[in-house]
């Protein structure tokens, strides 16, 4: 399962040349590569939102234990005084990964973007 995207990027690469090749015999072959760059482009974005739901929540759990132990470690607070206020440090940690949150979101939304610019390209050609 870890390297699913690298095999499936990698096919549908080799396809998408294979498919620009011989579009030089028949025009017909742009089609196929354009519906195989969509494949990808749409695979890319589901990949990314499965990841996003899985490892990146796990990876946030155990970010906000290290900024748990962190903001405890250094001395700032004690762990009763963490654990009563934990409300509001959830919000402080939920506002130092909302940048990586956006930024993981806007990859997924780019990739519809290329999804649906090979949409139109195969509609306009």
């Amino acid at each position: 399962m870890k390297n699913l995207p690298y095999i499936v990027t990698a096919i549908l690469v080799v396809l998408t040349a294979l498919f620009a090749i011989l579009n030089r015999v028949w025009a017909g072959f742009v089609y196929f590569a354009l519906s195989a760059l969509l494949v990808l482009s749409l695979f890319w974005g589901v990949w990314l939102i499965y990841m996003y739901f899985t490892d990146f929540k796990l990876q946030l759990a155990q970010q906000y234990k290290y900024f748990r132990a962190k903001k405890i470690g250094e001395g700032q607070t004690t762990e009763s005084v963490f654990n009563q206020n934990e409300a509001s440090f959830k919000k402080e940690f939920n506002k130092s990964v909302l940048k990586d949150k956006i930024a993981r979101w806007g990859i997924i939304i780019f990739c519809f973007g290329v999804a649906l610019a090979f949409i139109l390209g195969m509609v306009w050609y």
